[in-house]
């Protein structure tokens, strides 16, 4: 049973906020609260089937089996009594959830109330009458509503934490920003690091806990993202301290302070998606027409997809409306333009670049015969011509996707076969050290148009992605490098500018480094690209470095086995009772949000 959206029942009125529940549709974002809520509906359904079956069909069952019955009422009612409580003290400690949160409570009460007096129903009597199963019914759908719904206001409490935990480093960032002194420097950094460490733990746990895929990416590229730069701001700041008069090394440190703040602003998006209304710019000023959130941005392969499933509706319903011709020449003409990237890069080999435009031409020719007018043909005629035509589209689609997957893979082995990053950085910091002006702006330029090839190559993987988590991680695998290029060579110009000082020296070792490990993440995704179009599944990723792996802190719930309710044993069915118990301890965990302290190796 798929809790995505959990239905409700009669709830009765509810509590208006800023960003209320829907009652009518309650959205689960995580894991963790799915999880919780699946053996619920497994006992409630339980329940419900053995209510059906003794009190309506009558069945004989054994004196053992009726006392067990009417105890299963009074154990749902003192569960989930224990459990409002717990939820009625998450709303005494956050009063804008208060509202909302009592309202749940006292739903799932009357709930809870219900059933119990359902299940005393008296069974022993002749005459009683039989009960309705849709009353039952009933009372089921709101207490999984309202449960749902005090689960899901606990959340909202968590993720405030979250959020909380990145207002801390936001405001130290600040204060790094204008500190001017290293004494006061390095205190500020050693609040700066404790509070990413915590925001490490919580982002960690939420990043495990969450159930989309590309929220789960993007929360993984921005945790990493913040590890990388935590260290270059670090250095880029040393030596802005050292030197205060080098524009260079003041552009850099701001470039670094831009990336860090980008990073909490991509975290904030994921943790709040459809939990708290989000200020896009909470941490960063948009000067970019890109938008922060990469996921939905148009690749070739999601180009390709989208026209693929327009010809599947084309081909069942054998018509082609003036509207659907238009939608057709529109994705067409989309696909033409994802294809540029190929077609018009310079690295691109000439037989390739003629092989995707033969193929887009053929594309073209198959979609005039589609869309051109009824004729005088039969509709049998003109139904079996439109499936042969989708048919043929469909082989040129799957030949262009094909097409633009060698295309790829070839620009990413050449690139990194080439191997030039180590040579070209290299040379920067020799000639930087021995205060060679002409050698460090040569060598600049050429790793300039080297950085953009790399960003070229990042945006034909990005264009070929075939899930969710490849279609962020490439992307952002490109703009981190569009980021990182300038500021490398910021680095490298301060260094320049002052050849002896072993700050300087040690910024741009560090950016090096960095950029290094950006050209392992792209032959990491070149990797897992191959490997999803070859029908393989990518190993699991490894997580970053010393950041916390998320789940590992004994924070993350491990999803519970549903319980199966044997109504013949008085003991089983006060496992219903434990069931509950353990919602109320889950309720507990997501309305604190504690998290065991660690430290960052």
């Amino acid at each position: 049973m798929s809790l995505a959206r959990v239905p409700t029942g009669d709830l009765g009125g509810g509590s208006g906020s800023t960003f209320g529940l829907d009652a009518r549709n309650l959205e689960i974002k995580t894991k963790s609260i799915e999880h919780t809520l699946v053996p619920l509906v497994s006992q409630i359904t339980t329940l419900v089937n053995f209510k059906e079956s003794y009190l309506m069909n009558g069945k004989p069952k054994s004196e053992r089996a009726i006392r067990a019955a009417l105890k299963v009422g009074s154990a749902v009612e003192a569960a989930i009594e224990r459990f409002v409580a717990v939820g009625e003290t998450i709303a005494d400690e956050n009063p804008d959830i208060q509202p909302e949160m009592y309202d749940a409570c006292h739903e799932a009460r009357l709930a809870g109330t219900s059933i119990a007096n359902l299940s005393c129903c008296s069974t022993d009597i002749p005459d009683a009458p039989l009960l309705d199963k849709s009353v039952l019914v009933r009372a089921s759908r709101q207490l999984l509503s309202s449960v749902t719904r005090v689960l899901l206001l606990a959340d909202r409490v968590l993720v405030k934490h979250i959020l909380r935990a990145e207002d801390k480093v936001a405001y130290s960032l600040s204060r790094l920003e204008v500190c001017r002194s290293f004494t006061e420097f390095v205190k500020i950094f050693a609040e700066f690091g404790g509070e990413m460490v915590d925001l490490a733990h919580r982002s960690g746990d939420r990043q495990h806990d969450l159930k989309s895929e590309k929220r789960r990416a993007q929360m993984s590229v921005a945790r990493a993202s913040l590890e990388r730069h935590t260290m270059l701001l670090l250095t880029s700041s040393k030596t802005l301290l050292r030197h205060p008069e080098s524009e260079c090394a003041l552009q850099c440190r701001d470039g670094v302070f831009d990336q860090i703040r980008t990073a909490l602003q991509l975290i904030a998006i994921c943790v709040s998606d459809g939990v708290l209304p989000i200020d896009p710019t909470r941490f960063v000023q948009s000067t970019s027409e890109e938008p922060l959130d990469i996921g939905i941005q148009l690749t070739a392969n999601a180009a390709i997809r989208q026209l693929t499933e327009m010809l599947e509706m084309v081909r069942m319903t054998s018509r082609v409306g003036a509207g659907v011709r238009e939608r057709l020449i529109g994705a067409l003409d989309a696909l033409c333009e994802m294809t540029q990237d190929f077609t018009d890069s310079a690295y691109t080999p000439h037989h390739h670049r003629e092989q995707i435009l033969d193929f887009l031409e053929e594309c073209r020719f198959e979609m005039t015969n589609l869309i051109q007018p009824d004729d005088e043909s039969t509709d049998q005629l003109r139904s079996d011509g439109i499936e042969v035509t989708v048919e043929r589209l469909n082989r040129r689609l799957k030949d262009l996707g094909k097409q633009l997957q060698i295309v790829a893979m070839e620009h990413v082995s050449e690139v990194l076969r080439a191997n030039e990053d180590q040579v070209l950085l290299s040379s920067i910091k020799a000639c930087a050290v021995a205060g060679d002006i002409d050698g460090v702006e040569r060598y600049m330029e050429k790793f300039r148009e080297h950085a953009e090839h790399m960003q070229e190559v990042c945006r034909l993987l990005h264009h070929i992605s075939l899930t969710d988590a490849l279609h962020v991680n490439t992307g952002h695998c490109e703009r981190n490098m569009r980021a990182l290029a300038p500021l490398t060579l910021l680095a490298g110009r301060t260094l320049c500018q002052h050849p002896s000082s072993r700050i300087a020296r040690e910024n741009l070792e560090v950016f090096c480094d960095t950029w290094s490990q950006s050209v392992n993440d792209l032959s990491r995704l070149a990797k897992e690209s191959d490997s999803a179009a070859c029908g393989r599944v990518a190993a699991e990723k490894q997580a970053y470095m010393s950041l916390p792996r998320p789940g590992k802190h004994g924070t993350t719930s491990k999803p519970s086995k549903p319980i199966t309710l044997d109504i013949e044993s008085y003991y089983e069915a006060l496992k219903f009772l434990d069931l509950v118990f353990g919602l109320a301890t889950h309720l507990r965990y997501l309305g604190h949000g504690k998290v065991e302290s660690a430290k960052i190796a």
